[in-house]
């Protein structure tokens, strides 16, 4: 079950991180060819307004998910490393417990915020709950990975009670 599990987390990880990966490449792209496009022909594209802000939202959630995953997100532990050894385990689980219910408020808010948008991009025609959609998206990854962090954690603690 533990493997099955791992091998579930590992594929969310690695698809959020092709998506980000993905979207960056194409951010970069089209914020190049607007500056190129500007700078030497004295062109602007009208699509290229609109597409780096839908990239670099889904950019920077999503990948935001995956360095979580990796313990890549600064954190502070002042208060942390100056706790009992026993209370550091409750500390643990207490700060997976909020940052799990803060993400599954985020999801919940802004799925509805996302499902309330009617309106599309003027230029881009597509609409603009795909913009939005970003956000839940990137929330559902962090609680997949929380909950990956919860399940490490009992482990752990297990294996250490043995």
């Amino acid at each position: 079950m533990v493997q099955s599990l791992k091998r579930l987390f590992d594929a969310v990880y690695s698809i959020s991180q092709v998506i980000a990966g993905v979207a960056f490449g194409f951010l970069c792209l089209s914020v190049g060819v607007q500056v190129a496009s500007r700078y030497l022909f004295n062109v602007s594209f009208a699509w290229a307004e609109e597409l780096p802000l839908f990239l670099f939202l889904w950019v920077c959630f999503i990948a935001a998910a995956a360095a979580y995953r990796q313990n890549s997100h600064l954190g502070v532990t002042l208060l942390y490393d100056r706790l009992p050894a026993g209370f550091r385990k409750v500390a643990r689980y207490l700060e997976l417990l909020i940052t799990l219910a803060f993400f599954c408020i985020v999801f919940y808010y802004e799925l509805d915020v996302a499902n309330s948008i009617g309106s599309s991009f003027v230029v881009l025609k597509f609409p603009k709950y795909f913009y939005f959609i970003g956000i839940p998206v990137a929330a559902a990854i962090f609680i997949i990975f929380i909950i990956e962090k919860i399940i490490e954690q009992i482990i752990a603690d297990r294996s250490a009670a043995v």
